[in-house]
């Protein structure tokens, strides 16, 4: 038996598709290439999977591979290496060689060998023709693999798809279009279509068409499963509630490939509510009504016992400037949102808990299992925070808010008792501003109290002149040179020293007080205007004030202005009114109106907290502002945030679009005042320039140069 004179390093390469599979070469092809028969080995078997040649030469062949089985395994990946005969072989094939080649994939898996025989000494000859069959046999080999696993993907497919057909929960897959591309009987007979009516239709059409969108689809961003209750609608038209659970299906790089919804029906649910009142649900939401609602309570209450009404706790929620969404957008458009807002309080709770609508745009939910406020305070800012995400209605995308109230079981005696002590802490969280909570323990009447005393302190101290004026620096990014101030309200309480405007303006928001606050910081800041009228480098700079939503819908605000600006001797040029987009949303019309007789007059008009408001391109496009003030929320992550920096490139190309002086706010870092200044951004204000000051420092205040900030 001959050696192989020089082993040779064989590198399988990529098969080309133009080969043949080594199972289709006949028998002169082996002879071609001057080998007398050849073999493959799969990993896994003793037998040759195929064989070429003389069938005479492919029986030796054959019991080589008996004989051989262990070495045919044994091998480099790669690499020839030599077998002996075995015993008793034909005399002609004394000089025969025997070579085997171990094959493997590409992740480095063996796959099997590839067995050759030569009639003679081995020579270079045959070591190409052995390198030309491993790619054939490669292609074999992983023809094979790829059946086998294609099998094993359709017998699993098939099982998969029997265990969807089986179970009671509807499911629809659909793709990132929002088409359904599977479905199962249950969800096919839940709502009154054929199997086979379902592909193909856009999962949409299954909801109300008050929900509809252009763009419903999968969510361009990563979206972790989420929960819902709301009403589908079935083939005839009739209405009913489900429970719906989702998930994205992504790439590994979160490219959203599609959706897969399961649906649970809830009108032959029976586990959660007693069936006397599961048929009372909100047409709309999907959600218990307030009637069913309260018996669901005053079950809870009864089964406390002589311990009385504890173990629970009752959220009262009611969104924040809803009246503005109908008023700009339409019932329709409010109905969507409120639809939305349903969806999102059922993702926030637990399963064992209930959730109502209970009223126009007002909610409620039983948390059950609860002893202490904070209890229920980790699902109360889950709900501010899912409500917190952009809704989308047709072309205005805006941010829902809601104040909550948080009453425990056994603050009242009565189903409506604990209801109402839930409203009254609602109440007290609304006096705090927009997307606040308050609990009803410890005691709201003392709150009551307390706000009650704060709105009387702050009358008398507006009288009194216990209030003063701070202002903060305006400047340009690309001198440091000031360009306006912002006069900012504080208190010099007689006890408790010098107040922010978060200890006083959400009181004076809540009791009207803030008409009255803003007259005085109104006519305080035109007088000091008056009084740097020689002032070397304040003469000619212009003060912003704020004006609060009760004011800018007043009747007299326009003679306020007017009055403060001829009393000081002040031109109007000089003053700003900045206003926020959620100030005058209740009454649009008035505010329009006012603003557009104050830009008349010559007062320069700012929208501030610009992009977190209802419609923003709708109040620039209709209010006239002249200058606009990015919200400070966009600047504070805008160089680490890809998304905050790209929203503030878009504000600076409006702006410049629309001729408007835009300013930011909230600027602390010289990193955030290069990203604006290359942005394009021309005005800004913050610590990075200057704290707010009294009236002697900014007359005395000089701004660093730029190569300093």
């Amino acid at each position: 038996m001959r050696t192989l004179p020089q082993t040779p390093e064989l590198t399988p390469g990529a098969f080309s598709a133009a080969g043949e599979i080594l199972s289709r070469l006949p028998a002169d092809a082996v002879a071609r290439l001057q080998l007398a028969a050849a073999a493959l080995v799969p990993e896994a078997g003793g037998a040759p999977l195929h064989t070429a040649g003389a069938p005479e030469l492919q029986q030796v062949l054959l019991r080589v591979v008996l004989h051989h089985g262990t070495s045919l395994r044994a091998g480099a990946v790669g690499r020839a290496h030599v077998l002996s005969p075995p015993q008793g072989l034909d005399a002609g094939l004394a000089d025969a060689s025997f070579a085997v080649v171990r094959l493997a994939a590409g992740d480095g898996e063996p796959l099997g060998s590839l067995l050759v025989l030569h009639r003679g000494p081995w020579t270079a000859a045959e070591s190409t023709g052995v390198e030309s069959l491993v790619y054939v046999a490669l292609a074999e080999l992983r023809l094979l693999r790829a059946g086998d696993a294609l099998r094993t993907a359709e017998e699993r497919l098939a099982l998969l798809e029997r265990a969807l057909y089986a179970v009671d929960l509807g499911v629809t897959i659909t793709d990132a279009s929002g088409r359904i591309v599977f479905t199962n009987p249950a969800e096919a007979q839940m709502h009154g279509y054929r199997l086979e009516e379902m592909y193909g239709r856009p999962a949409r059409s299954l909801a109300p068409p008050e929900l509809w969108s252009a763009d419903m689809a999968v969510p361009a961003r990563p979206v972790h499963r989420w929960m819902r209750e709301r009403v589908n609608v079935r083939s005839d038209g009739t209405r009913f509630p489900v429970r719906l659970w989702s998930d994205v299906v992504a790439t590994d790089d979160d490219r959203p490939l599609g959706l897969v919804t399961w649906s649970e029906d809830l009108s032959v649910q029976r586990d959660a509510v007693s069936p006397a009142h599961e048929g009372e649900r909100d047409p709309l939401t999907g959600l218990l009504s307030r009637t069913a609602f309260l018996r669901a309570l005053e079950e809870a209450c009864a089964g406390r016992g002589e311990k009385g009404c504890g173990g629970f706790a009752v959220l009262f929620v009611d969104l924040d400037r809803f009246k503005a969404i109908n008023d700009r957008l339409g019932h329709a458009a409010g109905d969507a949102v409120l639809a939305i807002v349903g969806e999102r309080l059922a993702a926030s709770v637990r399963p064992t808990d209930l959730v109502a609508r209970i009223g126009g745009d007002e909610f409620a939910a039983l948390l059950r299992g609860v002893e202490r406020e904070q209890d229920a305070l980790s699902v109360v800012q889950r709900i501010q925070r899912l409500l917190a995400e952009p809704v989308t209605i047709g072309d205005a995308e805006m941010n829902a808010s809601a104040s909550i109230g948080v009453a425990l079981g056994g603050s009242a005696n009565s189903p409506e008792g604990i209801l109402a002590m839930a409203d009254r802490a609602m109440y007290q969280a609304k006096t705090l501003g927009a997307g606040h909570h308050g609990f009803s323990e410890p005691g709201v009447l003392e709150h009551e109290a307390a706000v009650l005393q704060v709105e009387q302190d702050l009358r008398r101290a507006i009288a009194n002149n216990e209030l003063t004026l701070r202002f903060q620096p305006i400047v340009c990014l690309e001198s440091g040179t000031l360009q306006g101030l912002e006069a900012l309200v504080r208190w010099n309480h007689p006890e408790r020293g010098l107040l922010g405007p978060q200890a006083f303006l959400p009181v004076a928001e809540a009791t009207g007080a803030i008409v009255q606050l803003d007259r005085w910081v109104l006519s305080a800041a035109v007088r000091q205007l008056k009084a740097w009228e020689n002032h070397r480098v304040l003469r000619g700079v212009p003060v912003s004030v704020n004006f609060s939503g009760r004011h800018v819908v007043h009747s007299r605000a326009v003679e306020d202005v007017k009055r403060a600006l001829a009393e000081a001797g002040v031109a109007p040029g000089r003053l700003i009114i900045e206003v926020t987009e959620t100030s005058f949303v209740e009454d649009f019309q008035t505010a329009a109106s006012v603003l557009a007789a104050l830009r008349e007059h010559g007062v320069g008009i700012c929208l501030d907290d610009f992009g977190t408001g209802y419609s923003s391109l709708g109040y620039l496009r209709q209010f006239g502002f002249d200058r606009l003030k990015i919200d400070r929320t966009f600047i504070q992550r805008i160089g680490d945030s890809a998304a905050d920096e790209a929203i503030v490139r878009s504000i600076v190309a409006l702006a410049e679009a629309l001729n408007l002086t835009l300013t930011a706010e909230g600027v602390e870092t010289v990193a955030q005042r290069s990203v604006l200044q290359r942005l394009g951004c021309h005005d800004a204000q913050g610590f990075l320039f200057g704290r707010p000051m009294d009236a002697g420092q900014v007359s005395a205040w000089k701004p660093l140069p730029v190569q300093q900030m």
